[in-house]
């Protein structure tokens, strides 16, 4: 009998068991706490991997498993509660069947997004490359920061001690559904920031940096983590079209004489 991992399966399940909750609190109303169960979620989804590294119980069944989780926390559970929140905030704006439409392509999009993400490396571990290399980047959004930026837009338009009302992002929610649907299924490249910035030895500016996030998370945590969100997910499309900008055109083959 294969044995697996049992504190790194737990947290795994935490995660799965956040989103499940997410998507009951949704179905009562309670819309901002759906929300933070979903950012919750993350917090399981990140130490699952590190505990499975830390204890040596990386297993194919870790990986399935997490992404069955995800597929709950990051996928399903965004689409209800952006689906619940348009039926709330503005009632008969959309017709039912367009708006069960546009937030199901976001737990598609998720979907598609997880099972390619097993296909490419399930085998070699979360981070990493089928050789075993950490990445630095992502093909396509990955689902807990598409899922980040409807939970977090949803928690940030709770708040009224801003001079701005934001209750006006939660119109949006339906429309950036599909769109974030289709970031997680596109080869747009997103920094991996776990591989990127934390991996291995930096220099104090690198902690100074993180001290200074952790600080305003505590603070103001609405809208720290709705602009860090909403600016992760915005940065694919933004460096795509920046390096396609300074690639340089290549001169056309010329033609073979007739």
């Amino acid at each position: 009998m294969r044995r697996v991992g049992v504190l790194p399966a737990l947290v795994t399940i935490a995660n799965g068991y956040c989103g499940l909750l997410a998507i009951f609190k949704t179905h009562d109303g309670r819309l901002y706490d759906a929300s933070w169960l979903i950012l919750l979620a993350m917090v399981f989804d990140v130490l699952d991997g590190k505990i499975a590294r830390i204890a040596g119980s990386t297993t194919k069944f870790g990986a399935y498993l997490d992404s069955l989780c995800d597929a709950i926390s990051f996928g399903v559970a965004p689409a209800f509660l952006a689906k619940a929140v348009a039926e709330t905030e503005m009632p008969g704006v959309l017709s039912p069947k367009l708006l069960t439409v546009l937030t199901a392509l976001f737990a598609l999009g998720a979907l598609i997004r997880l099972a390619r993400y097993n296909l490419e490396h399930a085998s070699a571990g979360e981070g990493m490359d089928p050789e075993g290399t950490p990445v630095n980047w992502f093909d396509g959004l990955p689902t807990p920061g598409a899922a980040g930026v409807i939970a977090s837009l949803v928690y940030l338009s709770r708040h009224d001690h801003w001079p701005v009302d934001f209750r006006f992002v939660l119109d949006s929610l339906p429309f950036l559904c599909p769109i974030l649907g289709f970031l997680m299924v596109s080869r747009v490249q997103y920094v991996h920031f776990g591989n990127r910035f934390l991996r291995g030895r930096r220099d104090f500016v690198y902690l100074f940096a993180v001290v200074v996030t952790v600080a305003a998370v505590t603070h103001v945590p609405d809208v720290t983590l709705a602009a860090g969100f909403v600016g992760y997910g915005i940065s694919g499309p933004l460096f795509h079209a920046f390096r396609r900008r300074r690639q340089p055109e290549t001169a056309p083959e010329p033609l073979d004489p007739p």
